[in-house]
């Protein structure tokens, strides 16, 4: 924030104003000043100095400095003191020499030279009347010496007594100091005299001098305009009547023009004209004015000083603080022109000689609350913010009222943080002064700090109201909108902001940045564009455009921009770590990590480039040293979330949960809005088995910001983890979801161009985050294999994810028609679906990782579909369909737990088993003589719960081994261990094995002889993996669909028997196989012919009733007929 919020930020100029801050006219100064005996602080000084001996040549403006003569004889310390007195004085230092004058004086009051120069210096210094009697007493006691006489009638001349000035000078030359000059001054003195005589009396000026000083200026302008009536030619009147006129406010110009004409060699009339001039913002009138006054008089301080305020009005910087340098050498206690020169300094960035300036004013004036603000003003730009709050302080006890310090001082707390304070300071301006714009602007920068963002919004548009072209508020009001998520109102903002300022690069800038946000980028990258066309010198520009260039995955165009700002700035440390950001991007990581090297040259203490370095390392699986990089980040800067939240992944990945959680919630300590590290929090915590602490955790997070769709995903599945979840407050829990983040989209879904042929060649579009080696990708490609070959089919892909290994090669294959969509935005992904005229879109996540349900909620395609990747409802309106099979949802018994239409599928999802799978061995049991009981599930659905069920089996089978395989690291297998302990099921009796690659985790099913099966999430691909090894799972039907796949898959194979219906029956049917394993050891041998006899075995059976299904649901739509469950069998079609 610029500091000055609630004033200008220097403050007004305070310009002499005739009759004011200086005299009006010699005639009036006479009176304004005619009692002071002491010459320190005087406001005008005229005339010349000379030192000379000689009558001859001192006359041109009065009297010379009279320096020792033969007839003057002191005593030697005297001697020493006059000689000083007269070269400081010579040199223009007339405090000096005053006060050496006086010295002398104290010591010997009638010492003729020195009464005779203090004299002068009055005189020198405008105090006339008050040099008079100096003058005299010299005259006095040396009435022989002839220049003492031209002296003090030169004086009195200057003084405004024309006709003692006669008197005095024709004595002189009476008696017999008759000269040039001194007739010349007779003649200048009888002029005078006569001019006298048509003069406004002494006591017609004493009147209009009263009511000046009492502030009566009505009453003196009219006193004055009668006595203009008398004397129309009285310069002394025009200038008194422009004084009257100016401090009333009113056009004082025809006045003080008249002055000036009837007294041109007058510099205060000019200078006063001048005032006139810059009052009306005629400058180069008034700058004229100023000149000629200081050619009259050099030495006219007010001049100099008002000629700076006048070039400071045009801009001209330099010149101005020259102005009042001169003005400062001719009066170094002039205070006024220390403000003025600090003013200017500080508009000249030169903040600390601006700071001296504001010092050496309030030296002058301590009790000034304007040079104490100003001074705080400074000092805010030099970011010394706690001595700028001492100088707001001060003012604010000066004065209580002062807006802008109050103002002020909020824009110091809000920069030191202290945003509750600041607050109150802008509201105790705004009390004050409620229409005041920069104070509303800067309450709501303050409010948006304090994510009060509504709030802040109030505040913006009050700033405007109250200044309608007020940049920085419309500014601001933009970006708190984009924070708002209300888009289109800050591009609004923002084109205002570049109407008002078309020609500024960072107004295009801004502009586009909203643009790129809100899903434009085609409308951004031109402003970027011409932003560094207008400021073809900015490095900001450049980095903004390179910003874009990467944001758009256009990696060498960002890197150029970057580096083109790298050639106006090379030491720019930001900009290398930029060109490091893209360069990661683009997977170039040791390239980044150079780029990031570069950057700590420059800046050693960039604690950022190392957190970026252990990324790219972490990315090249350079584990241990990118824990280095981030310890070293952490090192210079403790309090850095972004690097305790990396190094919480590292930990994660190294198999150190417990750390990684303790690196997560210190990231969390210090920012608690972190959305990632609450993301990956949880996850960890969902990893050990802690479902309930994961579930808590999104909730804390969903508190903080209920819009995080990704972290409300994430809970969505984490509950149907959860044992404690009944089915119908899941399925409220996924509306809710849908009531956030579909319903606003749904007024603006579009009219879906597709021709309505029921019979056309379909475009199907599948979208997920794994077309990889994961289990989604293993199930889906044998039926693509089967849909490729359809000539009623065209497939396309929409792949939500970097990762790319075999499987992703081989689903290219069978989908040319490839979209990459993870860095596209919903606006632009749907553009594209739509682009490329999708009929049926399916989606394959769910609420897993990597999902896009916010793109679905936009209904990009007329049909949609989920599929696989998820067993419960996405809860949005805009999916049609969810595909099953009737033993994974029996018709009508799950159908309230979903948005969608159920459409069963011959079999919900083939299985292959793995190339890898080695051949069956034989049952264990026979061998060991005991039941060995196994888990090969993911460690996040091994619960509490889970291992009380489990523990209740094996104490019923006390002689039972249990073995747990696929654990990811040993501290999740010691807590598991703990569990069974408490459960009372001793540690020999369990065996753990860590992760494994895929041959040999299907190997160590020879050791197993009947899985556990989880609950509520029970398993899938690990039970089918368990039949082809010939192991079943034991399991109990739930009432949610997650819960029933593994008794789907043992219905599918005939093997109902291992499917329990409540948890007693489990721990029957667990002792069952227990006592009869030569029963368990003769199914085995006929498990991989089930599988492969049923459904699940034949992906050509499956695919075929796919295509059924697809071609039944998009004859409905074509019908105009709603989505409706429906059975799809192969070769089947349901219209």
């Amino acid at each position: 924030m610029t500091p000055g919020s609630g004033a200008a930020p220097s403050g007004p100029r305070r310009c002499h104003l005739p009759g004011k801050d200086k005299a009006w006219a010699s005639a009036l100064a006479q009176q304004l000043f005619v009692a002071s005996q002491a010459f320190k602080r005087i406001a005008v000084g005229k005339f010349l100095l000379f030192k000379s001996n000689s009558y001859n040549s001192c006359w041109q403006t009065f009297p010379c400095i009279y320096s020792m003569s033969a007839t003057v004889s002191p005593a030697l310390p005297l001697d020493a003191a006059l000689e000083q007195a007269i070269a400081e004085h010579q040199a223009g230092r007339y405090q000096q020499a005053e006060e050496l004058y006086l010295g002398i004086l104290e010591a010997q009051p009638f010492h003729a030279i020195a009464n005779h120069n203090l004299g002068l210096l009055a005189g020198q210094l405008g105090q006339y009347q008050a040099g008079l009697p100096y003058l005299h007493k010299a005259l006095s006691v040396n009435p022989d010496e002839g220049q003492f006489w031209l002296s003090y009638a030169t004086g009195l001349l200057k003084a405004g007594q024309p006709a003692e000035a006669l008197d005095i000078v024709s004595t002189a030359i009476a008696r017999g100091l008759d000269n040039p000059a001194s007739q010349a001054l007779r003649l200048e003195a009888q002029q005078a005299a006569d001019a006298a005589a048509d003069a406004p009396s002494q006591q017609d000026i004493d009147e209009i001098v009263g009511l000046y000083h009492a502030g009566q200026y009505p009453q003196m302008e009219n006193a004055t305009r009668r006595l203009l009536e008398a004397y129309p030619e009285s310069a002394f009147g025009w200038s008194v009547l422009g004084t009257a006129l100016q401090v009333q406010g009113k056009d004082a110009l025809q006045a003080l023009q008249k002055t000036v004409a009837l007294a041109p060699h007058d510099a205060e009339a000019h200078g006063n004209l001048g005032n006139a001039w810059q009052a009306a913002g005629q400058f180069d009138a008034a700058i004229d004015c100023y000149l000629r006054a200081l050619e009259i008089q050099p030495d006219f301080a007010e001049a100099h000083s008002n000629l700076g305020g006048a070039l400071l009005a045009q801009g001209r910087l330099q010149d101005a603080a020259e102005s009042y340098r001169r003005a400062l050498q001719v009066r170094p206690d002039y205070a006024l022109a220390h403000f003025n020169l600090g003013n200017t300094l500080k508009e000249l960035q030169q903040f600390d000689a601006a700071a001296g300036s504001y010092r050496s004013a309030l030296l002058l004036l301590p009790d000034d609350a304007e040079i104490h603000c100003n001074l705080g003003n400074t000092l805010q730009a030099m970011q010394d913010y706690p001595a700028a709050l001492d100088s707001y302080r001060r003012a604010l006890e000066l004065d209580p009222a002062y807006v802008a310090a109050h103002s002020n001082s909020g824009a110091a707390l809000h920069q030191l943080k202290r945003h509750a304070e600041a607050e109150a300071s802008y509201r105790h301006a705004l009390r004050l002064a409620p229409r005041d714009a920069n104070a509303n602007n800067g309450l709501g920068q303050c409010l948006q700090a304090l994510d009060r963002f509504d709030d802040a919004v109030q505040a913006y548009r009050s700033a405007i109201v109250w200044q309608s072209q007020h940049v920085a508020a419309r500014s601001n009001l933009g970006q708190v909108l984009y924070l708002l998520e209300r888009k289109e109102e800050a591009i609004a903002s923002y084109r205002e902001v570049l109407r008002l300022q078309p020609d500024s690069a960072d107004a295009h800038s801004q502009l586009a940045l909203a643009l790129a946000g809100n899903e434009q980028p085609e409308l951004a990258h031109p402003l970027y564009l011409r932003a560094v066309e207008l400021a073809p010198d900015s490095a900001k520009a450049l980095v903004n455009l390179g910003d874009f260039l990467k944001t758009s995955q256009r990696y060498d165009e960002a890197i150029a921009s970057y580096r083109r700002a790298l050639l106006i700035d090379a030491a720019d440390a930001a900009v290398h770590h930029s060109i490091g950001l893209a360069l990661q991007a683009d997977n170039q990581f040791d390239a980044a990590i150079a780029a990031y090297t570069q950057a700590l040259e420059i800046d050693p203490g960039l604690a950022i480039a190392h957190s970026n370095i252990g990324s790219a390392q972490q990315a090249q699986k350079l584990l241990e040293a990118a824990r280095l990089s981030y310890m070293r980040a952490l090192e210079l800067e403790a309090r850095f979330p972004a690097a305790h939240f990396n190094l919480g992944t590292c930990l994660s990945e190294l198999g150190q949960p417990e750390a990684a959680i303790d690196s997560y919630l210190r990231a969390l300590d210090i920012e608690p809005a972190y959305r990632e590290a609450h993301v990956n929090l949880g996850a960890v915590l969902s990893n050990m088995g802690r479902i309930d602490d994961a579930i808590q955790r999104c909730r804390l997070a969903l508190d903080i910001n209920p819009g995080w769709e990704d972290v409300h995903s994430n809970l969505l599945f984490l509950l149907a983890h959860s044992a404690g979840q009944e089915p119908a407050a899941l399925f409220a829990e996924h509306r809710r979801y849908a009531e956030r983040f579909e319903t606003p989209h749904i007024a603006s879904w579009p009219a879906h161009p597709n021709p309505r042929d029921p019979q056309r060649q379909l475009r199907i579009g599948f979208i997920s985050a794994d077309f990889n080696n994961h289990a989604v990708a293993h199930f889906i490609t044998p039926v693509l294999d089967n849909l490729v070959k359809s000539p009623d089919l065209s497939l396309y892909a929409y792949y939500n994810n970097q990762r790319n290994d075999h499987i992703t090669a081989r689903l290219r294959e069978l989908m040319p028609q490839w979209r990459q969509i993870d860095k596209l935005s919903n606006q632009q992904a749907a553009r594209q679906i739509s682009d490329d005229g999708i009929d049926i879109l399916i989606d394959l996540s769910g609420h897993t990782g990597g999902n896009r349900m916010t793109l679905l909620a936009r209904k990009p395609a007329p049909l949609q579909a989920s599929w696989i990747g998820y067993p419960l409802t996405t809860g949005l309106q805009a999916v049609d369909y969810y595909l099953t099979d009737r033993h994974f949802s029996p018709p009508g018994l799950l159908d309230e737990q979903f948005s969608e239409k159920l459409l069963s599928l011959p079999a919900c999802a083939p299985f292959l088993p793995s190339h890898e799978a080695p051949t069956m061995s034989p049952a264990p049991a026979l061998q060991n003589g005991y039941l060995t009981f196994g888990s090969f599930n993911r460690a996040n659905k091994l619960s509490r719960a889970v291992i009380a069920r489990w523990s209740t089996l094996l104490r019923a089978v006390p002689d039972a081994r249990m073995f747990l395989a696929a654990m990811p690291s040993e501290r999740i297998s010691d807590t598991l261990r703990g569990w069974f302990a408490e459960e009372g099921v001793a540690a020999e009796r369990l065996t753990f094995q860590l992760r494994t690659d895929n041959r040999t985790y299907l190997e160590l099913h020879r050791h197993v002889d009947v899985c556990l099966d989880t609950f509520p999430y029970t398993g899938g691909t690990t039970s089918f993996h368990a039949l082809w090894m010939g192991v079943p799972t034991l399991t109990v039907a739930g009432p949610t669909l997650p819960s029933r796949a593994g008794a789907s898959i043992l219905e599918h194979t005939g093997l109902e028997a291992f499917a329990a219906r409540d948890e007693d029956d489990f721990v029957r049917k667990g002792k069952f196989v227990a006592d009869n394993i030569m029963f368990l050891a003769t199914l085995r041998l006929t498990m991989r012919q089930r599988l492969e006899a049923s459904a699940m075995g034949q992906p050509a059976l499956i695919a075929a009733g796919l295509e059924s299904g697809l071609r039944s649901m998009w004859q409905r739509w074509c019908a105009g007929l709603p989505a409706a469950p429906f059975e799809a069998l192969a070769g089947q079609e349901t219209a």
